[in-house]
């Protein structure tokens, strides 16, 4: 089975049930997502970059990184921000204070183990805040704005870079990612402005043609950067793929890694443009 027909067929699979968890009215499957891709996405990150570490102290991370995302989740107040993230740095330093290993390595991995909680743990949480929230923010329709804009601009991408790549074949970070093109990182905005396009004609009317602009352009960006990023650290640690979890995508990181920076700045804009819906 090719990778294109392994990536269509995990999606047709996958779906609905996300769909399925955005339009209920409870909270509980979006919130179960979000907690299938922290803990999934805190042990690729381990896996990845703490290989040598032992069991218990990769296990310690993925727990920590899940109670402080899952806790932001449910009560995103800023003491809870604050407090939270001082444990969870607490409990890095004293697992390796006590199980320090060879000394050498120790700031590596120290940093390497709360870079994890914070990048596949808290840049999620997001997510949920849509679904959790009260309001006219709460309900889920901007979950929806978060992952078109992600999940098209990489669907475009691909097919930009496929097919108009050989004609165009201009890197656009080889050092990074040698496959990735600049007609493909071109087709890639075009898909983040037809998902907000299909937003404002469609689920949220509220939405101005700038709001298009604003929220796409700098999506993409983001999305596009949080891509190499991840593409970066796996090249810095000699793997291909974060996982195997998904046929045709790899692991759960290669999957999100786009969403990851592209969720907080959709929150934020959401958050400072419609506070009151």
């Amino acid at each position: 089975m090719s990778n294109l027909v392994q990536r269509f067929a995990t999606a047709l699979a996958l779906i609905p049930l996300l769909i399925a968890a955005i339009q209920w009215k409870q909270p509980y499957g979006v919130l179960a997502w979000v907690l299938l891709a922290q803990i999934t996405g805190l042990r690729e990150w381990m896996n990845m970059t703490l290989p040598k570490e032992p069991v218990a102290g990769r296990a310690l991370g993925v727990l920590v990184g899940v109670a402080y995302g899952l806790v932001l989740a449910l009560y995103p107040h800023p003491n809870v921000v604050l407090l939270g993230l001082c444990a969870a740095t607490i409990a890095g330093f004293l697992y390796f204070l006590f199980q320090h290993g060879e000394i050498e390595t120790v700031a590596m991995r120290i940093s390497m183990w709360l870079a994890g909680i914070v990048y596949a743990g808290v840049l999620i949480v997001p997510l949920a805040l849509f679904k959790t929230a009260g309001g006219p923010l709460g309900g889920g329709l901007w979950i929806y704005v978060c992952l078109t804009s992600a999940w098209l601009s990489d669907t475009f991408a691909y097919f930009a870079g496929r097919f108009l790549g050989p004609f165009v074949p201009a890197k656009l970070w080889p050092s990074v990612s040698p496959k990735k093109t600049w007609i493909g990182s071109g087709g890639g905005l075009l898909g983040s402005l037809v998902a907000l396009t299909i937003a404002k004609l469609w689920y949220l009317p509220q939405l101005e043609w700038l709001d298009v602009v604003l929220l796409g352009v700098p999506a993409n960006v983001l999305g596009q950067l949080g891509d190499l990023a991840e593409s970066l650290i796996k090249r810095s640690v000699g793997v291909k793929d974060s996982g195997v979890l998904l046929p045709g995508h790899g692991g759960m990181l290669d999957r999100i890694d786009a969403l990851l920076l592209v969720v907080p700045y959709v929150y934020g804009y959401a958050v400072y443009r419609f506070p009151g819906g």
